[in-house]
C-alpha cells in the first residue's frame, strides 16, 4: 500500500504557493478551546457552505455534545479536493475530509486515504445497510478485491423532472410520462412552441439544460465509458454514438441549416436566467423536461412553490427500457479518512455517528437528498420536500445505476468531454467523429496513470 510520500512531489510543488494562500480561507466552525479536557480532538474539512454547511455543523455540533472523548472542528473550504491533497502529501492532513465522489478512486490508488474496512465494522457499519448504487461509490474493485474507502453522507440520483402542466396543454398525459428515447422524442416536439416569428419560446427537453453531465447519455443507449476490468475506455461503443446522434439531431430541430439551428438555440438559451434564480429554464416554463437530482425541489420551494411537477426514471432507448432496473446516475458526497491522520479511530467513531439513522435521514432533509441507507423511515418520506423521492430512492436501488468511472484519468476525460459535447452542441463536428477523437484522448489518459501506477507500485 502507498503511503503520504508516494503522492507525486510534482503535484505538491505546484500547488504549494497556492496552498499557502488557501489555507488561510480555511474557517473553523468550532473551537478547539470548547473540546472537553482530556477529548480527542479531530479536525474535519468539509465543502459545503450556505444552508448545507449549517445542516453538517449541527450535527457536529451535535455528536460533540452527546459525549466527552472525541470533540470535532468543522473547518470548510472551496477546491477541497486539491487542498486536502496537499495537506495530506505534505504531512499534515485532518482527521477527515468530505470529498466529491470522483475524488475517491484517485485518492484511494494514491494512497491519500485509508481502507475503512476493519474501521468502520469496528463501529458496526456493514456495506449491505447501504443502497446498491451508494455501495459502488464507497468502493473500489470487485469481489474478493473489493475494498472500502469512503462512506456517503449525502446522496442523489438522477431523474427526469418535468411540468405536468405544460404537459396538459400539449396534449400529452400527465400521468405517463415518456419511458423511452422515442417517446422522449415524441414529447419533445409536442412540448415545443415558436412565436409568430418561427422563434423558439418552449423546449420539450435540453441535454444542455442545466448541462452538468455531458458524458451520461450513452449510458441510456446501453454502454458505459469506462471497463474497470480491462481499464480501457469504452467511448468508441456504437451506442454512444446513437446517443450523440440524438442530441444533435435535438438542436437541429431548431433551425433549418446547422448554422441557423446553431443560433437559432443560442438565442433561446440566451432568455435562460441563472441556475439558482426563479428565472431558471424548468421554473421558468421555458423548457419542459430536465434531468436533474432530488434537490431541485428545494429550488421549486424558493421560487416556484405552485410548479405542478412530476419526476420520472430518466428516459432510455427501447432496446434496454425496463421498468424494474431503470437507468440512472448515482451522485454523492463522501467522508473519508486521510492516510496520516491523527485519530483515525476518533475520525471513524464521528463518521459512525453521521451514519446513525436519524442522523442521516436529518441531513438528507436538509440537503434535499436521499437518504442513503436502505432502512429509511416514513417519517422521513412525509417530511421531505421531494414528491419524486421515492423515484430516486428505486433509481439507487437499481441493478443499472452507475457511478463516475473508476479511474484516476477521468478528470481530463471528464473535461474533454465536456468540451467536445459543446462542439456537438454547437454542430461543429459530427457525434461520430467527435466520439472517436474522444476514445483515442481518454485511452491516452488511462494508459499514462496505469503506466504511473506500475512505475511507483509494481503494477496493482
Amino acid at each position: 500500500m502507498a503511503n503520504a510520500a508516494d503522492i507525486s512531489r510534482r503535484v505538491v510543488l505546484g500547488a504549494m504557493g497556492a496552498a499557502a494562500a488557501g489555507f488561510v480561507a480555511f474557517g473553523p466552525r468550532g473551537g478547539g478551546d470548547d473540546a472537553p479536557k482530556g477529548a480527542v480532538v479531530i479536525d474535519y474539512w468539509e465543502k459545503w457552505t450556505g444552508h448545507e454547511g449549517k445542516a453538517m455543523q449541527q450535527v457536529v455540533d451535535e455528536f460533540n455534545g452527546s459525549q466527552r472523548d472525541v470533540f470535532v472542528r468543522y473547518f470548510v473550504t472551496g477546491n477541497i479536493g486539491q487542498k486536502a491533497l496537499i495537506a495530506i502529501a505534505g504531512g499534515t492532513p485532518p482527521d477527515l475530509v468530505g470529498l466529491w465522489n470522483f475524488n475517491v478512486p484517485a485518492y484511494a490508488e494514491s494512497g491519500a486515504i485509508l481502507r475503512l474496512d476493519e474501521l468502520a465494522a469496528r463501529e458496526g457499519l456493514r456495506l449491505d445497510q447501504y443502497r446498491r448504487g451508494i455501495q459502488e461509490v464507497m468502493t473500489t474493485g470487485r469481489g474478493a478485491d473489493r475494498k472500502w474507502y469512503g462512506v456517503v453522507n449525502t446522496a442523489g440520483t438522477l431523474a427526469m423532472y418535468y411540468n405536468k402542466k405544460l404537459f396538459a396543454e400539449a396534449g400529452l398525459d400527465p400521468a405517463r410520462p415518456p419511458r423511452t428515447i422515442e417517446e422522449l422524442e415524441s414529447a419533445h416536439a409536442a412540448l415545443t412552441k415558436r412565436n409568430e416569428s418561427g422563434s423558439v419560446v418552449q423546449s420539450g427537453f435540453l441535454h444542455g439544460e442545466p448541462g452538468w453531465w455531458s458524458w451520461i447519455w450513452g449510458y441510456h443507449f446501453g454502454a458505459s465509458i469506462f471497463d474497470e476490468v480491462t481499464e480501457r475506455a469504452t467511448i468508441d461503443l456504437p451506442q454512444h454514438a446513437a446517443a450523440y446522434r440524438w442530441l444533435q439531431r435535438t438542436v437541429r430541430g431548431f433551425g433549418g441549416t446547422d448554422t441557423e439551428a446553431a443560433k437559432a438555440l443560442e438565442l433561446f438559451r440566451q432568455g435562460f436566467g441563472n441556475y439558482n434564480t426563479p428565472q431558471n429554464a424548468f421554473l421558468a416554463g421555458k423548457v419542459a423536461m430536465e434531468i436533474q437530482g432530488p434537490w431541485l425541489a428545494n429550488m421549486v420551494e424558493e421560487f416556484a412553490p405552485g410548479l405542478n411537477y412530476g419526476v420520472a426514471p430518466m428516459p432510455c432507448a427501447a432496446d434496454i427500457y425496463d421498468v424494474a432496473n431503470p437507468v440512472a446516475l448515482v451522485d454523492t458526497d463522501v467522508l473519508c479518512i486521510p492516510r496520516g491522520a491523527k485519530h483515525p479511530e476518533a475520525a471513524m467513531k464521528f463518521i459512525a455517528f453521521t451514519q446513525r439513522q436519524d442522523i442521516t435521514e436529518r441531513l438528507a432533509l436538509a440537503h434535499c437528498k436521499i437518504c442513503p441507507l436502505v432502512k429509511v423511515s416514513d417519517g422521513f418520506f412525509k417530511a421531505h420536500k421531494n414528491r419524486g423521492l421515492a423515484v430516486h430512492n428505486a433509481l439507487a436501488d437499481s441493478a443499472r445505476a452507475f457511478v463516475v468511472p473508476k479511474t484516476r484519468a477521468w478528470p481530463e476525460i471528464k473535461d474533454d468531454f465536456d468540451a467536445t459535447v459543446q462542439r456537438m452542441w454547437r454542430l461543429e463536428v459530427e457525434a461520430d467523429t467527435a466520439l472517436k477523437g474522444v476514445q483515442s484522448r481518454a485511452q491516452g489518459y488511462i494508459d499514462r496513470v496505469v503506466e504511473q501506477r506500475t512505475r511507483r507500485y509494481g503494477g496493482t
